[in-house]
């Protein structure tokens, strides 16, 4: 066996405090043994996080003019995305990730060309290149690719050559088609450490026949599906005039509402649509940070803690900073989404670290996190001590946890494992060299010709009509 030494161990974030010493005894990929031993070294060890919504955005779309904003109008700009390799883009970003302690991402995938198998295999070489678990989520999607009143807004403001650009370019194959594409990627990128999930991106782009068809496949072969829901306040407009009963009917009637079932955003989910998912045994993935950034608002921290729903804590390739720092993540989600004051409710701290450290792994395959025990499979990160706590003045455990929640980032990070095999090393992955490969990324991405000269119309089009909703 391997043994990892620890200068302190919280082998459980959500259930308890650390304890000082200890060693990880690593049986292959699992934890074969939790010993009692001396404190030695600068290592506190933690169970490995999990990336519960992600886009593996290799390049920021900070950086090819894709500035912070409402999301209808952005995501326009993400036409301005440069095409790049796909291995090296998410090869970026999964190192990213797993500098900041990532152990599993669930990747909602964004195609940039007609090679849909082709661009997840070089997602899925990535992954286990860098050595962290995947994800892969395949988007199906037939309606309101131009907006949600149909393309309206938009096909009013542009030529009428700008206008069959846009609809050549939102133009989908049948959904039973994309469906069985879904089946076509998993036989080929399945395996060990990766899994592929349904992706409806939400219920405004996938029509009612195409959500049913997705539940019936996701029915049969047992498949998790991971959808985008009620992110911003037009999706709510939208969604009350198309199913009036609400977010959780809407999925009732396509088959979908069940423990398979993984939401994200969740911003403007209303208290009986959190009892009904959450009854349901479904997922809900926080993203904080982006929805801070693209001014979609904070989640309800006392609707979801009064409910009961099950919650993940997803990045959804938009850092705060731009760093995947997914334990800086964890700790914004849970000083927005906690308690205020002294008679607010809100999710506690306890919340939080599960979804971080466990729960959010329901996600990925079903299954949440076991933390650093016996059996568990040997996803493990190693925090500096000195930096989380080098000015402890208390050993009492409790105030060693407020330090580690309080100051863990991914510059504290110095080693990460999965299933046994170390993927960071002194704060550097263990695989690709990362910043070779930012270097090669950027520099390709500087090569691509200029988007299309639509963007602009179309997103101040999108912009005004969302103004006078």
């Amino acid at each position: 066996m391997t043994r990892l030494p620890a200068a302190a161990i919280w082998a459980r974030p959500w259930a308890g405090a650390p304890v000082w010493g200890g060693r990880v005894m690593l049986d292959g990929p699992r934890i074969g043994a939790i010993e009692t031993a001396p404190s030695q070294g600068d290592a506190v060890l933690v169970p490995g996080l999990v990336n519960a919504h992600d886009h593996g955005r290799g390049l920021s779309p900070l950086a090819f003019g894709a500035p912070d904003g409402p999301l209808e109008s952005w995501l326009w700009d993400l036409w301005r995305t440069p095409p790049t390799d796909p291995y090296l883009t998410h090869l970026v970003a999964f190192g990213r990730m797993a500098l900041s302690g990532v152990t599993t991402v669930v990747h909602n995938h964004l195609p940039q060309s007609d090679d849909h198998l082709g661009e997840a295999m070089a997602v899925a070489q990535a992954a286990r290149d860098v050595g962290i678990r995947l994800g892969f989520v395949v988007p199906i999607l037939d309606q309101n690719l131009a907006g949600y009143d149909g393309g309206a807004a938009v096909k009013a403001a542009v030529s009428a050559d700008a206008w069959a650009a846009i609809e050549a370019a939102v133009d989908q194959p049948p959904v039973a088609d994309q469906i069985a594409r879904v089946a076509e990627i998993a036989a080929t990128i399945d395996g060990p450490g990766i899994v592929t999930q349904y992706g409806p991106p939400g219920p405004q782009w996938l029509s009612p026949d195409g959500l049913a068809a997705v539940g019936e496949a996701a029915g049969r072969d047992g498949r998790r599906a991971h959808v985008h829901l009620l992110e911003t306040r037009l999706q709510r407009t939208w969604l009350d005039a198309a199913c009036p009963q609400g977010a959780d009917a809407l999925f009732a009637r396509a088959g979908l509402l069940n423990e398979r079932l993984t939401v994200a955003h969740g911003v403007f989910l209303r208290p009986a649509e959190i009892t009904a998912i959450a009854a349901a045994g479904a997922t809900l993935a926080l993203n904080t940070s982006s929805n801070l950034r693209l001014t979609s608002g904070i989640a309800d921290g006392a609707a979801l803690k009064a409910g009961g729903l099950r919650l993940g804590i997803g990045l959804d390739g938009a850092a705060l900073d731009d760093d995947a720092d997914i334990l800086r993540e964890t700790r914004l989600t849970a000083l927005l989404l906690g308690p205020r004051r002294y008679d607010r409710p809100g999710l506690r701290r306890a919340d939080i670290l599960r979804a971080a450290f466990s729960d959010g792994r329901v996600a990925f395959n079903g299954n949440p996190g076991m933390g650093l025990v016996p059996g568990a499979e040997a996803d493990i990160v190693a925090l500096s001590l000195d930096a989380v706590a080098g000015d402890l003045i208390s050993e009492a455990p409790e105030a060693l946890a407020d330090l580690i929640f309080g100051r863990a980032a991914r510059a504290t990070v110095r080693g990460v494992w999965v299933s046994g095999r170390q993927i960071v090393a002194d704060g550097r992955l263990t695989g690709p060299d990362l910043a070779a490969a930012e270097r090669d990324l950027t520099k390709a991405a500087r090569s691509v010709p200029p988007p299309p000269d639509w963007i602009a119309a179309a997103r101040a089009a999108t912009s005004a009509a969302a103004g006078a909703s």
